[in-house]
């Protein structure tokens, strides 16, 4: 017999599971997959018409928080589950994990990689510079935005980088969110803002702009 303390924790691993889901932009069949049930039985748990029984809400734990000791991990499962352009770096820019459209082949990494590269493309490496600066010392900085304008096969393209620091598991790790679009008119300049949360707890943002080359 389940208690009533045990059936409202099971009923809230059930919201859990579909918050997460719909904020990973996860389908019911993808996660019945990674649990190995049918799809309908996802979609009664998150319904309330059933409750999974207690290897279930194990799985479901897992998937959607990591093992408890390894919060590494728990962000490592976000990011392959993700339908987002997300990537995750170490603190030597290696990357720990790819979100779906990064697992596939071709993929917007495969054509536009080389931007992100300090040596292929010298634009980038007052940014790499200064993001390796903040890895070994955050000082208080917790994200970077940055919009970098390049050529690309005789065109105008503009890779759009959202980078959040996390301390973790006795590393820093970098959450990346990164997407790559024709540029608009005014993508000139390459523009990094910083994103810095003061001994209040306040957030403050500052901007540097490093003016580009002309075109060729």
């Amino acid at each position: 017999m389940m208690l009533k303390h045990d059936h409202d924790r099971t009923g809230e691993i059930c919201d859990e599971l579909r918050t997460w889901r719909i904020r990973s932009r996860l389908r019911q069949d993808a996660i019945a997959k990674c649990l190995g049930v049918a799809q309908s039985q996802v979609s009664r748990w998150e319904s309330g018409r059933e409750l999974p029984r207690p290897h279930n809400v194990e799985a479901i734990r897992r998937l959607i928080r990591g093992p408890e000791a390894d919060p590494l991990l728990a962000l490592k499962h976000f990011v392959v589950h993700s339908s987002q352009h997300l990537l995750l770096f170490d603190d030597q820019r290696d990357i720990l994990a790819r979100s779906l459209p990064f697992q596939v082949t071709p993929n917007p990494l495969d054509r536009f990689g080389w931007v992100l590269d300090p040596e292929r493309n010298p634009s980038f490496a007052p940014v790499h510079r200064r993001y390796r600066e903040l890895l070994g010392d955050p000082g208080g900085v917790i994200g970077l935005a940055i919009v970098l304008p390049f050529h690309h096969e005789g065109a105008r393209w503009v890779a759009s980088i959202g980078k959040t620091i996390h301390s973790i598991a006795g590393i820093r790790v970098c959450l990346c969110e990164l997407s790559f679009g024709p540029a608009e008119p005014g993508h000139a300049d390459l523009r990094v803002e910083e994103v810095r949360l003061d001994p209040a707890g306040e957030t403050r943002h500052s901007m540097t702009l490093w003016r580009l080359p002309p075109d060729p």
